[in-house]
């Protein structure tokens, strides 16, 4: 078995055959014309010597069937292949596409039911293709993953008969993988828009450039009086004939870190709609076509992920480092500063595996490994929710500390329903100590907010389906601003 990260996804295999009587079986087709032999003793009501006629028919059927079965190459001829022609991430299209092969000497027809985790096809689909000798036929399976993190894809079944249709042949390719699914990706118009904004500001930046003692290389020039040795560039001085010093400016990169907190907060969950379709399903009589819904059950921690990808993709467009730190009762992702594609890759896989946690998260051990992996002033992107409690909640306690050293933004994912259930008339008394709960949870939240606005922590209040949006419009500020 293989694990797959997003790239060119695909496995490869040769088809075995089922543990059955050869692996072969009788087709609906033969199983008729045996029904039919029936009517073959009609006549022998009326004349008995004809009752010969049924038992004959049916041995011409199963002669037929038994030839036809003979006809049919063993599985070792087909080649079956289980290729992802995109990246699956959450909640996007991602279509499978099964190639078969075979190098028998007559055409075929393939039944496929491909072994795919339930995240992906809610209900088995039976597909059919004809297979000619040595030329690939293709079925193209749309689905729409539903869970984020590793999947288990199960082996490709198949049943093939030839063009006659009497007998069919079972067997199974084994194709077994394990995929991994990233991110839920939406939005890419906006997105690409913000990729723009941030280019923009880059290209402002270097133009406002000041040169200063940093070791960025901004030009050459001719040597002043002054100038250090150590800055003579002694290959431009050789090929013009007289001194050339290399001038420098200071290092204005930003180093972003996004912080995710997977404790039990995170566990939060919703559903929504995401495409309707028409399946091949199988039921107590054979196959019909049904028409489904696919559902997409969204965490809390889904859309945080989503938000920090979105928002490493622009940082990294911007010029700046991107870090990432996942915390529950521990540490369970953490990705220094840096960029680039490679340093992006690493990223979008460690937020396609990070899970939620029953317990509630440790905001202190999260802060205190910042302040020990992250000496220089950085700009933090923390991506959480306030617990509800009467006290003072530890979170506001880790990033009032971080605050004193880093410019943090607490992003806080709150829940709209709260909002307006508070605001509704109560219809009874137990209406009416919800509601009023509810007003005291969004008082005590507020009153946070307060005090960690007081203490130099920038706070922006926005949903889970919005936090990225918020995080990249925050993040912009900053860097057009140089607040940082």
């Amino acid at each position: 078995m293989q694990t797959l990260i997003p790239s060119r996804i695909s496995a490869t295999a040769i088809p075995r055959g089922r543990r059955s009587i050869f692996g072969l079986a009788l087709t609906p087709r033969a199983l008729w014309l045996l029904t039919a032999g029936v009517l073959f003793a009609i006549p022998s009501f009326f004349v008995p010597r004809t009752l010969w006629m049924m038992p004959a028919w049916d041995a011409a059927v199963l002669m037929l069937a038994v030839w036809d079965a003979l006809r049919l190459p063993a599985p070792a001829v087909i080649t079956i292949e289980r290729r992802f022609m995109s990246a699956p991430s959450l909640g996007n299209r991602t279509d499978v596409v099964l190639t078969i092969t075979q190098s028998g000497e007559t055409a075929m027809r393939v039944a496929v039911m491909d072994g795919l985790h339930p995240a992906l096809s809610v209900l088995p689909r039976l597909d059919a293709v004809t297979v000619y000798p040595n030329q690939a036929a293709e079925i193209r399976i749309k689905t729409f993953p539903a869970k984020r993190g590793e999947l288990h894809l199960d082996k490709i079944y198949l049943r093939y008969r030839s063009a006659v249709g009497l007998s069919e042949r079972w067997a199974a390719a084994p194709v077994e993988q394990t995929i991994v699914v990233i991110p839920h990706a939406v939005g890419a118009t906006d997105d690409a828009m913000y990729l723009i904004r941030a280019r923009q500001i880059e290209m402002e930046r270097r133009r406002l450039a000041r040169i200063g003692l940093g070791r960025e290389f901004e030009s050459l020039r001719d040597y002043r009086n002054g100038d250090g040795l150590r800055n003579i560039s002694w290959t431009a001085t050789a090929r013009h004939g007289r001194p050339i010093t290399r001038t420098f400016r200071s290092e204005r990169s930003q180093q972003v870190w996004t912080v995710l907190d997977v404790g039990r907060l995170s566990r939060t969950s919703f559903e929504r709609q995401v495409h309707s379709s028409r399946e091949t399903t199988p039921n107590a009589i054979g196959y019909q076509d049904m028409t489904l819904d696919h559902r997409l059950h969204l965490q809390q921690l889904d859309q945080a992920a989503s938000a920090a990808m979105r928002l490493a993709q622009v940082v990294d467009r911007a010029g700046d480092y991107s870090g990432l730190l996942a915390y529950g009762r521990g540490i369970q992702r953490q990705i220094r500063p840096a960029k680039g594609a490679l340093h992006l890759r690493r990223v979008m896989d460690a937020l396609a595996v990070i899970k939620t946690e029953v317990a509630e998260a440790d905001h202190r051990l999260a802060a205190a490994r910042l302040r020990q992996s992250q000496n220089r002033r950085s700009l933090i992107f923390w991506i959480t929710e306030i617990a509800e409690s009467a006290s003072a909640p530890d979170i506001s306690l880790a990033v009032a500390d971080l605050a004193r050293n880093h410019l943090v933004v607490l992003v806080l994912l709150e829940h709209p329903e709260l909002g307006v259930f508070a605001r509704i008339q109560p219809r009874s008394v137990a209406e009416m100590f919800a509601i009023t709960a509810a007003n005291e949870m969004l008082a005590r939240r507020r009153m946070v907010v307060a005090q960690l606005r007081r203490r130099g922590v920038l706070v922006v209040e926005t949903s889970p389906e919005n936090a990225g949006i918020a995080a990249i419009n925050r993040y912009l500020e900053i860097k057009s601003r140089g607040t940082l």
